[in-house]
């Protein structure tokens, strides 16, 4: 069980580093805050992404690359707004 505590903590705070890091290289978007907080309304006094919210991103992006109809090499800039196209397509 040591062995795993060892392995596991150390792996956990390097992924969510590398989540960090996109997140603040390519994710963030200065409305990211203001829809989570028009979705969920608890969230008022919310001003700075939370980690669920960089990984929910991020997670959005993954889906929308792997079923976008772009061609490889090719860039959609609206990779994000077509994420529910991508849910879509997943689920069908």
């Amino acid at each position: 069980m040591k062995n795993a505590v060892e392995r596991t903590v150390p792996f956990g705070m390097l992924i969510q580093s590398m989540v960090t890091v996109w997140y603040t290289l390519h994710g963030h978007h200065p409305d990211d805050v203001l829809a989570r907080r028009l979705a969920e309304p608890w969230y008022q006094t919310k001003t700075e992404p939370s980690s669920e919210d960089m990984i929910t991103k991020l997670r959005k992006t993954l889906i929308v690359a792997r079923f976008s109809p772009v061609r490889t090499g090719q860039v959609d800039p609206d990779l994000l707004h077509d994420y529910a196209l991508a849910c879509a397509a997943a689920a069908a």
